[in-house]
C-alpha cells in the first residue's frame, strides 16, 4: 500500500493518549484496546492508574506486554481523573494529546480523523461528535454542539467538547496551566473556556468515540456531584458570562443548575436557583426595555 505525502506526515506525529483509571476492570480492556487499535499508529497510551484497589493494574500490564506502545503510571493514592490527566500530560513524549476515559472507547480511526482535522484547519484544539450507549444498548449521536473557530462567547453558554473528543496540542494545555484539578464536573467544559480564549477550534462531525453510560452511579449521586461541578465552572466565569453574554446567559445557567438540585432531590438548593434565574430574567428584560426607550426618545 503506497501511502500519500499527506498520510506519511500525520503518521510522523507522536500522539500522546491519556487514559485515567479507577477500578475500572470490568472496562479497561476494552477501552485500552481500542486505542491500541488505531488506524494512526504512531502512539503512546499512557495508562494513569489512581489507586485501584481491583485487577485494574493487572489487566494494563497485560496489555503492556504485547504491546510496547503502552505504559502504565502508577499512583499512590485515588486524587482525581484531573490529577491522574495532568500527570498524563506531564509524562507524554506525544506533541499532541488525545484524552480517553477508562470506560469509554475509541472508534477505530478517531485519532487518525481528528489529528487530519487539526493539520487541514491548522488548528491546535480538535473535537468530535461521538456515540452514546445507554441502558437500552442502543448505539445512538450524542449531538455534540459543532463548535469551530473562534468558540470562546459561545462555550460560555454552556458545555460542547467532552475529553474523549478532545485533541490537543501539549503546548496549548501548558499555555492555559494544565487542567483545574478542584473541578468536579463538567471538567472538559472548563478545560475548553480556557482554551478557547487562546485558539480556534476544529470540529469533526463523524464520531470517533463511544460514551457508555451504562455503568453510571445512581442518578441522585450523579445529578448532586454534576450540580456542584457546573456550578463551579459557571462561579469560575461568572464575570465573563455577563460581560459576554448578558444577564439572560445568567439566568439560563441559573435554570439548569436548578433543574439539576431538582433531579439530585435538593430542594433548598433547587430553589435558590430558581430564585436566581427569574431575578436575572427580569432584569434583561428591563435592560432590554429602558435600552429601546433611549432609542426611542
Amino acid at each position: 500500500m503506497h501511502c500519500s505525502g499527506k498520510e506519511i506526515e500525520l503518521n510522523d506525529v507522536l500522539v500522546t493518549v491519556i487514559i485515567p483509571a479507577y477500578n475500572r476492570e470490568k472496562t479497561v480492556t476494552r477501552c485500552l484496546k481500542s486505542a491500541m487499535a488505531q488506524t494512526h499508529e504512531n502512539l503512546e497510551i499512557l495508562v494513569i492508574d489512581d489507586g485501584s484497589s481491583d485487577s485494574t493494574v493487572n489487566l494494563v500490564r497485560g496489555l503492556a506486554r504485547s504491546d510496547e506502545r503502552v505504559k502504565l503510571i502508577m499512583l499512590e493514592y485515588n486524587r482525581g481523573a484531573q490529577h491522574a490527566r495532568n500527570k498524563g500530560i506531564q509524562n507524554a513524549r506525544g506533541a499532541w494529546i488525545a484524552f480517553l476515559d477508562s470506560d469509554d472507547y475509541f472508534l477505530c480511526d478517531s485519532v487518525e480523523k481528528r489529528l487530519a482535522c487539526a493539520m487541514e484547519e491548522n488548528v491546535v484544539v480538535v473535537h468530535s461528535e461521538c456515540l452514546v450507549i445507554r441502558n437500552n444498548d442502543e448505539l445512538k449521536r450524542f449531538n455534540i454542539k459543532p463548535l469551530s473557530g473562534y468558540v470562546y462567547s459561545q462555550l460560555l453558554e454552556g458545555p460542547s467538547p467532552m475529553f474523549q473528543g478532545l485533541l490537543v496540542e501539549k503546548q496549548a494545555l501548558q499555555k492555559i496551566g494544565m487542567l483545574d484539578e478542584s473541578i468536579l464536573s463538567y471538567q472538559e467544559w472548563d478545560t475548553s473556556i480556557r482554551l478557547a480564549r487562546e485558539f480556534p477550534f476544529g470540529f469533526v462531525a463523524e464520531p470517533t468515540f463511544v460514551y457508555d453510560c451504562t455503568g453510571n452511579d445512581t442518578i441522585s449521586n450523579n445529578m448532586q456531584r454534576d450540580a456542584q461541578g457546573y456550578r463551579q465552572v459557571f462561579n469560575k466565569f461568572r464575570t465573563e458570562i455577563v460581560n459576554n453574554n448578558g444577564h439572560h446567559s445568567l439566568a439560563a445557567h441559573y435554570a439548569f443548575i436548578s433543574s439539576r438540585y431538582k433531579r439530585a432531590n435538593a430542594p433548598a438548593q433547587a430553589l435558590k436557583y430558581k430564585v436566581l434565574s427569574r431575578y436575572h430574567s427580569i432584569y434583561a428584560r428591563m435592560k432590554l426595555i429602558m435600552t429601546l426607550q433611549g432609542f426611542n426618545s
